[in-house]
């Protein structure tokens, strides 16, 4: 490069607070979105008689809550993978 300048990618360039806002926002997004989701589904199989889990069945809105529990908490896991990927990109975004 001339007179000495770097180069800058998509990484690199000090992008380090756009990386992690980006990481927190995608968690809150994958768990309001698993949640909403969850409940969706659960929902429509409640309408369908109820929601088995491993052969026992669960009516009612205890398991439409079950299920949007469950829901929310795999998309904490899938953002916080996410999270964490975003978190990696920062620092190795810092100079």
């Amino acid at each position: 490069m001339p007179n000495g300048q770097k180069r800058r990618g998509i990484i690199r360039g000090g992008n380090a607070g756009i990386w992690r806002s980006a990481g927190w926002k995608i968690l809150r997004v994958s768990i309001i979105l698993f949640t909403v989701m969850g409940f969706l589904a659960s929902f429509a199989a409640m309408q369908n008689g109820g929601v088995t889990f491993n052969g026992v069945l669960v009516e009612g809105w205890t398991g439409v809550w079950y299920v949007t529990g469950i829901a929310a908490v795999a998309g904490f896991l899938f953002g916080a993978i996410w999270l964490l990927l975003f978190k990696a990109m920062s620092m190795a975004s810092k100079n």
